[in-house]
This record gives C-alpha cells, structure tokens and sequence, in this order.
C-alpha cells in the first residue's frame, strides 16, 4: 500500500494477530535458546565456575536460610522456588537453576515484545526488532546464562511488570509485584514510590484516588518487607543491617567499598552498557518532552529509574549490572523513535542499527572497533532524523497523469441538455 505521507511502498505484515504472534514468540525463543546454548556453562558440574554473588545465591538454593554474606542472604525468593522444584522433581540444582534462569528470560522478552505491540502499539517489525535487541543485550540476557545462579532474571521480570502495571494504573497487581520482588532483591522497593508519582502528574491533587492507593501500596509494602527480614533474620540466625554487605560493618562502609570500584572506568562501563542506543533514548525522551511536557509518563519513569540505579550505584560495585535494569525502558524508547521510519527503504536502516547493537552486544565486534561502529550507527540515525521522509505533494512539480476520479457523477440533468 502507499501511505499518505510517502509515495515509499509500505509493505504491512501478513497474517492474522495470532498467527504474527505465534511466529514471533517462536523466534524469540529460538533466538533466546540459541543465546542459552552459546553462554551457558559447561556440565556436568556449572556450579563449580560460577562467580560473585551467584556462589551465595547457589548455597541458599541448598539450604533454605543458608548464613551467606549480607544483603543476599535476605534474597531469598529465586533461591526457594531452584530449592523447592529439586525437592518436587529430584532434578539436580544445577539443572533447574539453568531452565529457571531461561524460562524466566525468555517470559521477560515475551512480555517486552506484547508490551511494545500492546501498550506503544508499535508495528510488528520494530517490536521483533526492539524484542531481539533486548534477548540480546549483554548484561540483560547473555551474561544471565553465563552465570545463571543469580536473582537478576526474577527481577528483571517483576521490574517490567511494574512499569506497565504503573502505565495500565493497575495497583492491586502493582502491589503484588512490588512485595515479590522486595523478597526477591530488595532494590525492588525503589519503584513502589513511582506509581504515587505519575498517578500526581495525571491529576495534580495529593487527593486523587490513585495517588492515595499509590501511597498506601508504598507503605504497605516497606511494612511487609519489614516483616520479612525479621523473619529472615530469625531463620538465618544472623544479625544482617539493612544496606551493608559484602563483609561490612555498615550503609557508609558499603558505600565506601562500592565507590572504590571501577575507578576511572565508569562512563565507559556506563555507556558500554547500551552503547548508542542511549542517544537515541535521549532523542526519545526529548521527543516526549516536547509533545507532553513534564506530563510525560514515559518521560518521569526514565528519569526515575535512571534516579534509581544512581542510588544503587552506590552500593554496588558493577556498573552495568546496576544499570541494565534501565533496558526496558531504554530499548522501548529508542524502538518508539525508530517506528516513526515507516518506508521500506527506512526500515533497512532501522534494521541495519539494531543490528549494530546486538553486533557489540554479542561481541560479534571489539576493541576499537567498538567505538567506529557506535559512531557509524549514530551517523545512520543523524540521517534518518535529518532527512525525513519528503511528502509526495511536494514533489510534485510537474504534469503527472490525471488524478483518478474520487467522486460521484450527478447524470440528472444530463436529458434536459
């Protein structure tokens, strides 16, 4: 079909919603396996090169309430559910720790690929494009495989429920999610304050009912998790204060220790994290500003979770880590900004840039090289931005043919003539 603005073909996608949905998922998950195979560790005993914080993890999925350091003792949920399905299956941990962290991965992705087709309503090429990207981001999937002892998948998952649950103003299944993912990995409770937030930005009054339910949510779910590490702690038999870890004393220690790390290296672990895809996400929420103001609800859930991840920097030692729980918003962003090139030709190009991305993401690239292809795809989207598509009424200088009749012809009057 030729759309109103180009006299581009514009091919749409053929078959019907579940069909292009059944193709899809079926993709995504072969991508994903293909990714699983390629990272994960070697058997029989994986375990045994696991690293960091997936050995403690990897003890409490032996023993319920094993006294490994502060804070992963208290992340207990990802562990249970490895510990409970070897009590169910008498399938060995290491077995059920890699299907966990894949069927996990692959669930986020899926709900990714719907959140993008069903919340943005973006087309179906760059939702499977935005999909793949985001299977394929190192710190998001990859290194999830590499080291699949870690809570990291859960959270992920429960993290982007939380944002569209926030966006649908759904607060029941919000709350759910946040008091999940408190049990899971503690950070979880930095979003609970966002859906307050943006339910105040709608309306502008503290009286507003999703304002008030939001607050509630928010201090309801601090109580519960409360609860639970005194509960913890009890089963535990340990003494763990909340924000140290790693062998210290206390918050200051920790924030010490983790601001020690990485020194000199920040902005490039930073960057690295999502390469040129953070311009485009700039240009995205730049985009939102313009047309929504500070009323953008995209907008202020960027800004917020960027606020976050800050905050957990500090505590913290791996940059990327840290940060790549920005992917969903992030890689949604810069899908929404690309779906504006709708021409065929344009799709090529929007093509040509994820891959550059999933390229770097999969070390396909390295080493300097790195830096000429982030500067090559920034070229790309310079153009695609700089030269928009020309509407075809303004190229239209000349004789062209005679414009097909678009009305009706009134003949009544045609046998009194």
């Amino acid at each position: 079909m030729v759309t109103h603005e180009t006299s581009e073909i514009v091919l749409m996608p053929r078959g019907r919603p579940g069909a292009q949905r059944f193709w899809a998922y079926l993709a995504l998950g072969t991508i994903s396996l293909i990714n699983l195979i390629s990272f994960m560790p070697k058997f029989p005993k994986p375990h045994e090169q696991a690293w960091g914080d997936a050995v403690n993890y990897y003890r409490m999925s032996e023993q319920t309430g094993a006294a490994v350091e502060n804070p992963f003792a208290l992340r207990m949920l990802s562990p249970w559910i490895v510990h409970r399905g070897n009590l169910l299956t008498g399938l060995s941990l290491d077995v059920l720790w890699v299907a966990f962290t894949f069927v996990v991965t692959l669930a986020t992705i899926l709900v990714f690929f719907e959140f993008l087709r069903s919340y943005l309503k973006l087309q179906l090429f760059t939702s499977m494009l935005a999909s793949i990207a985001l299977a394929c981001t190192f710190w998001y999937a990859p290194y999830a495989f590499s080291n699949p002892y870690l809570v990291d998948p859960l959270n992920n998952l429960l993290y982007l429920l939380a944002i569209w649950f926030i966006l649908k103003r759904k607060l029941i299944p919000f709350a759910i999610v946040i008091v999940l993912g408190a049990i899971n990995k503690e950070t979880t409770l930095l979003l609970a304050p966002l859906y307050p937030l943006i339910a105040w930005t709608r309306g502008r009054s503290f009286r507003d009912r999703d304002v008030l339910g939001g607050i509630g949510v928010f201090v309801v779910a601090v109580g519960i998790y409360i609860g639970y590490r005194l509960w913890a702690q009890n089963l535990i038999g340990g003494d763990y204060g909340f924000g140290a870890g790693q062998s210290n004393s206390g918050l200051l220690d920790n924030i010490r220790f983790a601001l020690n790390a990485s020194k000199g290296a920040g902005q490039v672990e930073l960057f690295n994290t999502f390469h040129f895809f953070w311009l485009i996400f700039g240009y995205g929420l730049y985009q939102q500003y313009r047309r929504y103001g500070l009323r953008s609800e995209l907008l202020i859930s960027s800004v917020w979770l960027f606020a976050c991840c800050l905050a957990g920097r500090l505590v913290a030692t791996d940059t990327p880590r840290v940060f790549v729980m920005m992917a969903p918003l992030i890689v949604a962003i810069t899908a929404f900004v690309l779906d504006q090139q709708r021409s065929e030709g344009r799709r090529l190009w929007v093509g040509a840039l994820f891959f550059l991305y999933v390229a770097m993401n999969l070390r396909f690239v390295g080493g300097a090289a790195v830096f000429w292809v982030d500067a090559v795809a920034l070229l790309i989207f310079a153009g695609l931005v700089s030269y928009p598509t020309t509407p075809r009424w303004s190229r239209n200088t000349g004789f062209t043919g005679f414009r097909p009749h678009q009305g009706t012809l009134d003949t009544r009057d045609v046998g009194s003539s």
